[in-house]
């Protein structure tokens, strides 16, 4: 799901004449574990929302990219920088909604 979002939707509006994709919506909420990364790749992490005391935060879905469970439980994603070793628990994240 996260690849066809980020590369296969984009190639196929293309190909049919579209100029941009539409717009997805994007939240802010505090993240509620550590995540690691390797600086050099760009990660995308599948996360599902849930308020606590008025804070917005997003648990991340670990679990293999193919697992329906992930896809199911995930109501958006997170992306952990380029340049980044990881992102760290109660940062505050954007997070691209599904």
């Amino acid at each position: 799901m996260v690849v066809a979002g980020l590369f296969l939707t984009p190639l196929l509006r293309r190909m049919q004449g579209a100029e941009n994709p539409p717009a997805r919506g994007r939240i802010t909420a505090r993240l509620t574990h550590n995540i690691s990364s390797v600086p050099g790749r760009e990660d995308y992490i599948q996360v599902r929302l849930e308020e606590r005391e008025g804070d917005l935060w997003a648990e991340p879905v670990f679990g293999k990219s193919n697992l329906i469970y992930t896809m199911v439980k995930a109501e958006g994603m997170i992306c952990v920088p380029l340049d980044s070793n990881g992102l760290h628990k109660g940062e505050l994240v954007a997070v691209e909604l599904f």
